[in-house]
């Protein structure tokens, strides 16, 4: 491995952590909830990681056709600094419903209809996220779902795999949200909650460890 390669994936990791303050946290894209559930459409969820309220007015999604202004954000206008929102396909006004199949309170719900949400393929997909001059802030990629468990993110974008119960904060729905005989809940995720980052400690660590990899491995080339 030459140095130049070791410098390459030091410096990779560095602009790994420059990440944006919004992202893509949760994604399900596979529900086991019945058809005529207020909980069954597709769903994702977007946080604001930074410390600040940021307006999304005029901001925009789409999945792998990545078309930014295909799906807007409804009546949506900003994220509060460390606020999660979830994204659905469900019909417009049935947010308190959908909070209420799983059981949570205080998390934004913003239901867009089929009409505007862009399905997420349940065998992969995207979802890019565009701000008002149609720039990307930040995207996703997701492979083959797991049926009624979502995707999920920590808050520095590090992909944490497929929700079980127990882990990184998720739990089953309470309900499947069915509309003639609700049953007990099938999904899993964790709507509303964002697992941190590793402490800052882990990654000082790990960035002293390569710069001294670098280091060796510069005065072995520079004086041998």
């Amino acid at each position: 491995m030459t140095f130049r390669t070791l410098l390459g994936i030091a410096l990779l990791i560095g602009v790994s952590s420059l990440r944006a303050d919004i992202l893509v946290t949760e994604v399900m894209s596979n529900s086991l909830h019945p058809s005529d559930s207020t909980a069954n459409d597709d769903w994702f969820e977007l946080t604001n990681t930074g410390l600040s309220s940021i307006d999304i007015t005029g901001w925009s999604w789409d999945d792998d056709s990545h078309t930014a202004g295909s799906a807007a954000f409804g009546s949506l206008t900003s994220i509060g600094a460390g606020q999660s929102v979830i994204i659905t396909g469900e019909a417009k006004g049935t947010e308190a419903a959908w909070l209420a199949d799983w059981g949570i309170s205080g998390v934004t719900v913003v239901a867009l209809g089929n009409a505007t949400f862009q399905g997420l393929g349940a065998s992969g997909d995207q979802i890019n996220i565009y701000n008002s001059s149609n720039v990307l802030v930040t995207s996703v990629s997701f492979g083959l779902s797991t049926a009624g468990s979502t995707f999920a993110w920590d808050a520095g974008g590090n992909f944490l795999g497929i929700s079980a119960v127990g882990q990184n904060g998720a739990f089953k729905a309470v309900s499947d949200g069915a509309n003639a005989s609700p049953g007990p809940g099938k999904d899993i995720g964790s709507p509303g909650y964002v697992s941190p980052v590793p402490e800052p400690a882990t990654v000082a660590l790990l960035g002293a460890g390569f710069g001294l990899v670098l280091y060796g491995f510069r005065r072995r080339h520079l004086f041998r």
